[in-house]
């Protein structure tokens, strides 16, 4: 059994990225850092983490052909979004379809956030502005960058556009907790989203189908400590894993490795692989692409209304309704083992990890 790649790939494969790992890009004080490209990816998206210092930012701008989804892992950023602007706090999200006006700006000191784009084009747009550079933090000083007067001229492929675009008014918390139906800009409060519960586990989706074109799904998943899942693998779409709070185990294709805040798993179609909370408050983002496996989530999860932080006592978790689709052939889900840490699943008998 070959080890997974720990470094970011050149082509689609299964592949580990610990925090701060893959390509690394400089603009002045802000560290760009590729989780997934275009290459690792096979074309379906990318995924970055952009840290600054207070003030950094980017011009206002908008993608003809990608969505994107602006999720704060540390610190505040304000976020322009057409006509409106809000500050961003960590477990906050901006959805941005394609041809929406937008921008951000660095709000706090050593802010960072997870930024993915549909389609795999928008990230060529980073590479081109800035430098290679093995740091792994973002410096605190560097030499000024003029990102509007660099995006002047054209980017092959790159899929930006530069607008002009100032809204009035003040910035915004965000206090928004649901997800609009279509194609349209929206930010989502820290624990919004649509919530599925199945035993303690909460699945939170910030981007459906129906906001991406079917091009993505993008979640926020959390739980206590608990038991893996079945083991699995997708023929039709790629599932990522990344670790925002506690400690999770994953497994991919029987290999096993702890995620901790930061940690990257990249599971694409054919990758066998299952995976454990860990810690009493486990927390990790995920994004699917394409979004095919939405009705997964409806069908074991349950809609959860009673706050925005998984149960006390354990919701229903629906492996009939489950099974039953599977075996229908109604989902991009081929079961091929049972949990690899010997427990009963969640909901059953612990594997005392």
């Amino acid at each position: 059994m070959s080890e997974l790649h720990t470094t970011l790939p050149t082509e689609k494969q299964p592949y580990l990225l610990r925090d701060r790992e893959g390509d690394r890009y400089l603009m002045g004080t802000q560290l760009v850092t590729f989780i997934a490209s275009a290459a690792s990816s096979g074309s379906l998206f990318d995924l970055v983490s952009i840290s600054g210092c207070a003030g950094d930012g980017f011009p206002a701008h908008r993608h003809a052909r990608a969505h994107e989804g602006i999720y704060v892992q540390d610190g505040v950023v304000e976020v322009m979004l057409g006509d409106e602007r809000y500050l961003l706090a960590p477990g906050d999200y901006a959805h941005i379809p394609a041809g929406t006006a937008h921008a951000y700006t660095m709000r706090s000191h050593n802010a960072r956030f997870l930024s993915v784009t549909s389609k795999g084009e928008a990230g060529k747009v980073y590479t081109h502005l800035g430098t290679a550079t093995e740091l792994h933090v973002h410096p605190p000083q560097g030499e000024a960058v003029d990102l509007a007067a660099l995006l002047t001229e054209p980017i092959d492929g790159g899929d930006i556009e530069l607008v002009d675009a100032t809204p009035a008014g003040e910035a915004k918390l965000v206090t928004n907790v649901e997800v609009p139906d279509g194609v349209v800009p929206y930010v989502i409060a820290s624990g919004g989203g649509i919530h599925r519960v199945v035993g303690r586990e909460l699945y939170i989706l910030l981007a459906t189908n129906a906001n991406t074109n079917g091009e993505l799904l993008v979640l926020d998943n959390m739980g206590p400590a608990g038991n893996a899942i079945i083991q699995h693998f997708h023929e039709q779409h790629t599932e990522t894993f990344l670790c925002t709070g506690g400690q999770m185990t994953m497994w991919g294709n029987g290999q096993e490795h702890q995620l901790t805040p930061g940690d990257f798993l990249h599971v694409p179609a054919g990758t066998v692989h299952s995976f454990r909370m860990d810690a009493h408050f486990t927390r990790f983002f995920s994004v699917l692409s394409p979004g095919i496996f939405e009705p997964f989530f409806h069908t074991l999860g349950s809609p959860y209304d009673q706050g925005y932080i998984f149960p006390v006592e354990p919701g229903p978790a629906r492996f009939d309704r489950l099974m039953q689709k599977t075996q229908a052939g109604e989902l991009d889900l081929k079961v091929v083992g049972p949990p690899p840490d010997g427990s009963g699943g969640p909901g059953g008998p612990p594997s005392g990890h």
